[in-house]
């Protein structure tokens, strides 16, 4: 049996797109989960729920809570029972990073 290959080059053009279009997607996918941490964050003064920001530098992206308690409101404390917003928005949009990249490729 005689097998015959042509390859095309097609995954460098995947290459190429995934690294010029690798940073936007991180970032959208990092506005959906700082967004959903937004909403699924307690409100008192609403001070926490407007620190949560995004930060990027390539590929890489962080959303963060900016305050001094936005630890102590994640994970409790011993006098205060966990109200968790950002993990919950990281595990509510894993899907959706998943598929953009999926599609991008």
């Amino acid at each position: 049996m005689k097998v015959n290959i042509t390859y095309n080059g097609g995954l460098s053009d995947i290459a190429g797109r995934l690294e010029n279009d690798m940073p936007s997607i991180v970032l959208s996918a990092a506005e959906h989960v700082r967004n959903s941490a937004q909403s699924l964050c307690p409100v008192d003064t609403g001070r926490l729920r407007d620190s949560i920001s995004v930060n990027t530098d390539g590929n890489t992206a962080v959303v963060s809570a900016n305050t001094d308690y936005a630890a102590y409101v994640e994970f409790g404390t011993s006098k205060m029972p966990p109200k968790p917003y950002l993990v919950p928005a990281l595990v509510e949009n894993s899907d959706a990073v998943l598929k953009a990249i999926g599609e991008m490729i």
